[in-house]
This record gives C-alpha cells, sequence and structure tokens, in this order.
C-alpha cells in the first residue's frame, strides 16, 4: 500500500471504532427463539440472512444482535483462505443474533462508509493481512482474534472519494456477477443437455415397444417404451459380468507378485474415469492376468452412497496394466451385441434409478450385489444403428463439452478480474474510465 495517492491515508482498524470490537454469542438450540446466523451467511459482501438456524427462546436477553451498518468477521474457521471473511450487516428483516463464530466490527460514520470497509474486505489488501495475522490451532482450525483485527490497516480516502469508489465498484461488480450466473446456469444447462441426450440415445428415443421378461427379485417398475424394432434384455444375457479383487491386509512377500493398477470406486465417475490417484496393488501373475481390464470393458460401482450405485464409464486402456477392486463391477460385452458407450450411457440414466431400487440400504450406504446387477434392464438396438446412434450424439457432446471447458475458463477470468478489480479499487487506481461494459466483459 506504498503507492497510494497522496490525499489517501492508512490507518489501523483500531483508530476508525465506534465501539470496541466484540464476539457474538452462541445460545442454546431451540425452536422458538431468535434466529443466529451460521457462518455461511458471510460468503457476500452483505450478510445473508437466509443462512440462519434458530436458538432456545430462554437466551434471548443474552444475545447481541446484529445492525444495519455492522460488518460481521468470521473468527475461526477450517480454510485459511475463508477465516477472518466478512460481510456487512444491510437491513436485517427479523432481530438477527450474531454467534460467537462472528466478531462485530462498528465503525465511525464520519470517518468510513460501511459499505467502502465491506468492499475493501472481500479485496486483496484485506485478505493479504488477515491470513498474515491467521494462526492456526488445533484440528487445523485457523483463528484471527480481536488484537489482530484491531491492527489491520485501511487505506482511506476521504468520504466522497469512498462513495465515488462504492458507485463504480458495484456497477463494475453488477456487470461481473451478472456475466458471471449467466456462465454458470450454461453450463448447467450443457450438463443437463448432455445427461438427457446420452439417456435418450441408450433408450432410442433419438430413433425414427418392445417386452422383457419379468425375474423374481428384480424391481424393475414401469420400463420406458422402446422403438419396435428394438429389443429390452438382461445384463447377463448381453454380457458377463464380474466382481473385481477383494483387496486384502498385509500379505506375505512373494517375488513373483507383480505390482498392478487398481480402480477403485473413487475413480469410476459418472460418464468418465478419474485417474490422478490409482492405487497399485500385488498379486500373483495368474491372478492379475485372469483380473485385467481389456479395452471395451464398461465399469460400474456396486458400493457407496446411494447417488454413486451403478455410475461408470468404458476401459480403454487408459494404463497398461489395470485390474479393479470389489466394488466395481467389470461388465464385458459378449459378441459384440451392444456397444459399450450405449451400455455406459444407459447405466447412468437408466441404471441409476433400477440400482436404488434394487440396492441394499444400511444407514447411509448402498450395495448391489453382483446376481442383482446382473438383471439390470438393457435395451439393444439393431447393430448398424448403434453405431449411427454413438456417432452422433459424440459429436453433439464434444461440442457441448468444448463449450463447457469454456465456460468454465470464463468464470476464472471473471474471478480475476473480480479480483483485480477489488485491488484496483482500494490502491487509489480506480478511475472513471474503466468501463467493464466493454474489452473487460468481453474475456467472459
Amino acid at each position: 500500500m506504498n503507492d497510494l495517492p497522496v490525499d489517501w491515508r492508512i490507518v489501523r482498524l483500531a483508530d476508525v471504532l465506534s465501539e470496541p470490537l466484540v464476539n457474538g454469542r452462541s445460545p442454546r438450540l431451540g425452536d422458538d427463539g431468535l434466529p443466529v446466523l451460521r457462518m455461511t451467511a458471510l460468503r457476500a459482501e452483505t450478510v445473508d440472512f437466509t443462512q440462519s438456524k434458530s436458538s432456545d427462546r430462554g437466551d434471548d436477553s443474552a444475545l447481541l444482535l446484529a445492525e444495519r451498518g455492522d460488518l460481521l468477521v468470521g473468527r475461526v474457521n477450517g480454510s485459511l483462505s475463508l477465516v477472518g471473511e466478512g460481510a456487512l450487516v444491510d437491513e436485517p428483516p427479523t432481530p438477527m443474533a450474531i454467534p460467537d463464530t462472528m466478531i462485530r466490527v462498528r465503525v465511525r460514520r464520519d470517518v468510513v462508509d460501511p459499505r467502502y470497509l465491506a468492499h475493501l474486505w472481500k479485496s486483496p489488501v484485506m485478505r493479504r493481512q488477515i491470513e498474515a495475522r491467521a494462526r492456526q490451532g488445533g484440528a487445523a482450525i485457523y483463528r484471527i482474534n480481536q488484537p489482530d483485527l484491531a491492527e489491520v490497516l485501511l487505506p482511506l480516502p476521504a468520504l466522497v472519494e469512498q462513495r465515488r469508489i462504492i458507485g463504480l465498484l458495484e456497477d463494475h461488480l453488477a456487470r461481473i456477477d451478472a456475466t458471471t450466473i449467466r456462465t454458470g446456469n450454461a453450463l448447467d444447462q450443457a450438463d443437463v443437455l448432455i445427461r438427457t441426450l446420452t439417456a435418450r440415445a441408450g433408450l432410442g428415443a433419438l430413433s425414427a415397444t418392445a417386452g422383457l421378461r419379468r425375474v423374481a427379485g428384480a424391481g424393475d417398475g414401469t420400463l420406458p417404451h422402446l422403438p419396435a424394432h428394438w429389443r429390452w434384455t438382461r445384463l447377463e444375457d448381453v454380457a458377463e459380468v464380474t466382481r473385481g479383487i477383494t483387496v486384502l491386509g498385509k500379505q506375505q512377500w512373494n517375488p513373483a507378485d507383480v505390482d498392478v493398477s487398481c480402480l477403485r470406486v473413487a475413480n469410476v465417475q459418472r460418464g468418465r474415469l478419474d485417474l490422478d490417484d490409482v492405487r497399485t496393488i500385488r498379486l500373483p501373475a495368474p491372478r492379475a492376468q485372469a483380473a485385467r481390464l481389456r479395452a471395451g470393458d464398461v465399469l460400474l460401482t456396486g458400493g457407496g452412497s446411494s447417488d454413486t450405485l451403478g455410475r461408470g464409464w468404458i476401459w480403454e486402456e487408459q494404463l497398461p496394466y489395470c485390474v479393479h477392486q470389489s466394488h466395481v463391477f467389470r461388465v464385458r460385452i459378449t459378441a459384440h451385441q451392444l456397444h459399450p458407450v450405449l451400455l455406459a450411457w444407459h447405466a447412468n440414466g437408466f441404471g441409476r434409478q433400477w440400482c436404488e431400487r434394487n440396492a441394499t440400504q444400511v444407514t447411509r450406504l448402498a450395495s448391489i450385489s453382483l446376481g442383482k446387477i446382473r438383471l439390470m434392464p438393457v435395451p439393444v438396438a439393431p447393430a448398424d444403428e448403434q453405431h449411427h446412434l454413438v456417432t452422433v450424439v459424440q459429436a453433439h457432446t464434444r461440442a457441448l463439452t468444448a463449450a463447457s471447458a469454456a465456460a468454465e475458463r470464463a468464470l476464472v477470468v471473471a474471478g480475476r478480474l473480480r479480483s483485480n478489480l477489488l485491488e484496483r479499487a482500494f490502491t487509489g487506481h480506480l478511475s472513471h474510465p474503466l468501463s467493464p461494459s466493454g474489452q473487460q466483459e468481453s474475456v467472459l
């Protein structure tokens, strides 16, 4: 902050307080007392009053209430980048209590405009100071205390200049936020479109009803209609389905064993394989060879939380020698009856709901047995139509994926633009000609 304009000054927070810094108070939880803010209420420039919990009415008189113009600062967090984050109290819809995980900051309004302070608090200028002063306690929790907070330095112009900066900042930030929201919505829509497109392709809904034999113990529900020239069958009728390797604890060292990569549930995502963290295990060579994955194998998850069941994707020899753990099923299509991509799309759409319906639930965990997964209903199209569908849909999904990647890069640029804008604003470099509607927004 050494290159500030000559008419700016640097002051300690302690020197502009109208009242001493004070921690909030956390009451007992209840149903009919005052609402108490959660830490998530501090994410934006102004406090999000929807992020609250109820307290016990008997503690109401002891609570510290948030008032318009207060800056609330989080004093503890498990993340260094979030400790000390702050937000301005605008207009509480009802009396709202401040918990003991927050520090209340009240400044002299004849010296500091509270909105100026709120925007300054979100800037890299303040973030660097807070992270430098934060202290790490037990259980990897970061803390910022009142004495350290009182010593942070504020770059301070005259009130009239503060208000000019507020006006410019809020105009620029509103434009950035609007563009970010539009880009995020486009990303969500692209993801929904990809999932809908692949699910419909797997069920023949993209083509110009068939029945399925019922099996005891399989809850199929109402099966979607297929084109007349398609047919329903069971997974076991078109593929060989096997469970993976059971990884044991410590085993006796055998120099003849071989090291092989082994995929876990975490590696098998819906529509992709995540191979950033693949574990290695040692197996006897014959066993490793028998369990080795081949190109075209479809991997499906069989255990974990209910929303992970049945998700999967195709093995394409991404690693030279790889097997899979017992909570992952290997589906190897027989006699080229079904295109692996169509099966994977189907498993990630219809198969997900079918697995949830047929799984065994234990508390928050779910699993589906080998015998049950083999009974999953699978639609089969004529061979030439399968390849045409895959070609057409993959062309569309590649275009959507490329657009999504561009949108994600735009969100990174938006975050960087926001940070740079705040940095310039509070080092005296935000001038009137700066316009986010031209070159800056075009980057997004």
